[in-house]
């Protein structure tokens, strides 16, 4: 194994790290955010609005299944308002990874990689394509480890906003569409769509635009 991997490796595992530490410490309250994204629907329209961001921006210090939030948003709000929640979570969410990573991981992983190693890391973050931050949104834990990870390696701030932003507008039209066609009353197929079809989907096209990529080099 190559010095490099060895680096974005150790790198990798310190944005895990910073993912699991706060989803062990927020795990107790699962239940209650559970309940208050079912309760969207006997909400008003405005308590439904920031109910969602607010759920939504947990997303970035724990595992919330955010396609079943935007879904369940969109079966009890108008479709613009529900993708304009959505959405701001979405990226509050995303920013408070990135900043998580940021000024949170890098003393550990200054310890993990070496401050020698991490420079080099921090270099090379910027020849990193955002197509990787874009692709990889949907997929579930590998997309939360690495908005940490762009963070601790100092990814450029402009260049993540765009790449992600894209990516949560393009998912947010999905979850929204989802809970907008199904309506509140059938939950289930909004659960299993939302919830494990989107992400696998992602997860999927990920693995094959990786596939096509290796087997497209010389």
């Amino acid at each position: 194994m190559s010095q490099k991997t060895k680096r974005w490796l150790r790198v990798f595992a310190v944005a895990a790290l910073m993912i699991v530490l706060p989803v062990a410490v927020f795990y107790p309250f699962a239940g209650s955010i559970v309940d208050t994204v079912r309760d969207f629907g006997t909400m008003s329209p405005a308590g439904a609005f920031f109910a969602t961001i607010a759920v939504l921006l947990l997303d970035g210090v724990m595992a919330i299944p955010h396609g079943l939030v935007g879904a369940l948003a969109a079966a009890a709000l108008s479709w613009p308002l529900a993708f304009a929640a959505t959405w701001l979570g979405l990226m509050a969410a995303s920013c408070v990874s990135y900043a998580l990573g940021r000024f949170a991981g890098r003393p550990l992983a200054r310890r993990a990689v070496g401050k020698d190693d991490l420079e080099i890391a921090e270099q090379r973050a910027d020849g990193v394509s955002a197509w990787l931050l874009f692709a990889t949104r949907p997929v579930p834990v590998l997309g939360e480890v690495l908005l940490v990870a762009a963070g601790i390696a100092r990814y450029p701030f402009r260049r993540f906003v765009l790449a992600v932003g894209g990516a949560n507008t393009i998912l947010s039209i999905g979850y929204t569409g989802i809970g907008q066609y199904f309506g509140a009353l059938d939950t289930g197929n909004i659960a299993l769509i939302a919830g494990v079809g989107v992400p696998l989907l992602g997860a999927i096209g990920y693995g094959m635009a990786v596939l096509l990529m290796r087997t497209g080099k010389p």
